[in-house]
């Protein structure tokens, strides 16, 4: 049976009782974020955005009208209107470059005009790190009809809590046509409630578990799922050592109360969380800890998990979606974000993000790419912006995205529906191209993205519109045989090596960058998808031997590729040249290298220098795990790929820092492999 797969979908607004008003439907669609980073979704795919001033290490927010047109933006210190120039009244809000949530918006309902910048704590400030003390929980007052519409603060920085966590989220009460603003510390959570009369400024206050205490211990990311049943949330507990808190609550979106609480996952410490669109399973992103022989606690790689909510026992459902090693200081694993396209965006600094393009699916069926939505030259780093999570709601269903094929629309909540209209955004197909069946049928006219539009009407006369962006795909057509072959270094050559399989993908998809696969033992595994294969690490058993890629651009579009894992005895043995490379002055953080000298060396000593790439260690060269940021904030990614993969020259990078003021060394091990 074919399993949901719903792409996208944007929750519009909802008035009942009378004519309706279409109150949003791309509200997030442009992301600013990181080092002066975006994101705009507008056509359904994400695409770099070059003119946002955003320079934050966490949190930040944008904010556009239904159409998906900017309107403004913040860092949580600073708002900057949709022409890229500071408000009038737009500086000096009570938040932080380094607060996890630095911001969030929400519309004042039944007024087109006014916008609520909610602005959580900071640790830094918290604990006497950044002058003046708490930061607290706070909201300012912007009011888009001024300054000949680019809007204008009117008011700023209203305390709501002297003291609160880093963390904000948000969500619709669609039937009385109110916002629950959530927010935390300690042992309660704070739901504040804006109607069209304005913002309550006395909470709803949960008392209940754990309670986190010390001033360092507020960081951590809190989300309500899109169809507000739920609120998740993570503490980043660092003093006094590292815990693990991943919780899970009941919301009441009526009453605004939190009930039930499941702790899930321990041993990790966990920072970024997210719901997946139908609000079915449950992400997050931490490090796992662990202790050393001396009792020292160590955190180890990124891993970003998912717990299936709907299971029987849900902390039993825990499924590892990927980890990856990652060398900057810290213990901040990264923001998780819905977009409206559906898909789940990690952040860590670098120039991509990493996305979860079904997230609806369960285990390795919810498609990850490592670092798979390039920033085009602009950088990420440790947030996301957060974003009234009922946008992501959906009540549709969708299911077959191969061209060719049927795709098939149900309607989930059809409860008081009196009629509804489709619009495929398919034009090509003729009359086709609208239905009025509640569950309709839809084959579309090539492959692509289509933005599908639902318009729904009620019985009691008020109605809803929702809209889809649904991505066909074709069945790649593939090099339905490869050989993919490794270096044996360990001096039996027997033929066993450690391989990374996903070099294969290159090989079978002729470089296609939208192709990935999952690899299987057995023809079998591969058609049904059971008992993948360790892909970066896996040691083949025999030489010769081959195993089975299931390859896709949609996973329910896949072709089975054969691989033929072969291996080439690795003869002399390994030598040794010490490059030194000087930087221009002293790290902290990070270190900044132009490796420009580094190349200006390797040219002039090796006559296959356009074939070089460099790798932190020589078994990360061997498998080609290139890693595109080594070390935080680099002008020249210190790791970036040069050339072809034949006859590489891989490099063990060795940083020593100077101890006193003054240029140091970094200093490389350059491995020749003569191959």
């Amino acid at each position: 049976m074919m399993k949901k797969l719903c792409h996208l979908a944007i929750l519009l607004a909802c008035y009942l009782g009378g004519p309706s008003l279409l109150m949003g439907q791309k509200e997030a669609a442009i992301w600013y974020f990181g080092d002066q980073a975006g994101l705009d979704f507008r056509s359904g795919t994400p695409t770099p955005l070059f003119d946002g001033l955003v320079n934050t290490i966490e949190g930040c927010e944008s904010y556009s009208d239904g159409e998906g047109n900017l309107l403004f933006y913040t860092d949580g210190k600073t708002v900057w209107n949709r022409n890229h120039e500071v408000m009038p009244n737009g500086t000096d809000l009570r938040s932080s470059f380094s607060t996890s949530q630095a911001a969030i918006v929400a519309p004042l309902p039944g007024n087109p005009n006014r916008y609520y910048i909610f602005t959580p704590d900071d640790a830094l400030a918290y604990n006497g790190l950044i002058p003046g003390g708490s930061n607290g929980f706070n909201y300012s007052v912007l009011d888009m009809s001024l300054d000949g519409g680019l809007g204008d603060l009117v008011s700023k920085n209203t305390e709501l809590l002297q003291n609160a966590s880093e963390n904000v989220t948000a969500v619709r009460n669609f039937e009385q046509d109110f916002y629950w603003i959530l927010t935390h510390h300690q042992d309660r959570f704070y739901a504040y409630r804006l109607e069209g009369v304005g913002l309550q400024p006395i909470p709803v206050v949960t008392r209940i578990g754990p309670d986190i205490q010390g001033d360092n211990n507020v960081r951590g990311n809190i989300k309500i799922s899109p169809d507000g049943s739920r609120v998740a949330i993570t503490h980043n507990v660092l003093e006094p050592e590292y815990e693990s808190h991943l919780y899970v609550y009941d919301f009441d979106v009526v009453s605004g109360r939190l009930a039930n609480p499941m702790r899930l996952g321990p041993g990790v410490l966990y920072y970024g969380v997210e719901f997946s669109p139908d609000s079915s399973k449950l992400y997050a992103s931490g490090m796992p800890i662990s202790k050393e022989e001396t009792g020292e606690q160590v955190l180890g790689p990124v891993e970003i998990v998912q717990f299936d909510l709907e299971a029987a026992d849900v902390e039993a459902s825990r499924y590892r979606v990927y980890q990856f090693d990652y060398l900057l200081p810290g213990w901040v694993s990264g923001a998780l974000q819905l977009g409206i396209d559906r898909k789940i965006y990690h952040s860590v600094p670098g120039d991509a993000l990493s996305v979860i393009r079904t997230p609806d699916n369960a285990g390795i069926r919810c498609d990850f790419r490592f670092q798979g939505v390039s920033l085009g030259g602009r950088r990420a780093t440790y947030g996301l912006p957060p974003y009234i999570q009922s946008f992501f709601q959906t009540i549709i269903e969708i299911e077959q995205f191969c061209f060719n094929a049927p795709t098939q629309f149900t309607i989930v909540e059809n409860d008081g529906i009196a009629s509804v209209r489709w619009d495929f955004g398919d034009p090509g197909s003729g009359a086709a191209n609208t239905s009025t069946l509640q569950d309709p049928e839809h084959t579309f006219s090539t492959f692509g993205t289509f933005e599908v539009r639902l318009d729904v009407t009620y019985v009691n006369g008020s109605s809803r519109e929702f809209v889809e962006f649904v991505e066909i795909a074709q069945v790649p057509d593939l090099i339905p045989e490869v050989t993919l072959v490794q270096c044996d270094t360990d001096g039996v050559n027997d033929g066993i090596a450690t391989f990374n399989l996903r070099e294969s993908i290159d090989l079978f998809s002729a470089g296609n960058p939208d192709i990935s696969a999952y690899f299987f033992e057995t023809r079998e595994d591969a058609e049904t998808g059971s008992n993948f294969l360790e892909d970066v690490s896996y040691r083949n058993h025999t030489e010769g031997q081959v195993i089975y890629a299931r390859a896709f651009e949609n996973p329910d579009c896949a072709s089975i590729i054969e691989v033929t894992l072969r291996t080439n005895w690795l003869e002399p043995p390994i030598e040794v040249e010490i490059v030194p490379v000087c930087l221009d002055r002293v790290p902290t953080l990070a270190v900044e290298l132009d490796t420009g000298q580094l190349f200006d060396y390797l040219e002039e000593s090796y006559s296959y220098a356009d074939s070089i790439g460099l790798y932190r260690s020589e078994s990360d060269a061997l498998l080609e795990q290139i890693h595109q940021d080594l070390f935080a904030y680099i002008q020249d990614p210190l790791v970036a790929e040069r050339g072809a993969a034949v006859g590489i020259l891989p490099f063990e990078v060795r940083w020593e820092p100077g101890i006193s003021a003054g240029p140091t060394s970094a200093r490389f091990a350059v491995v020749d492999y003569n191959m």
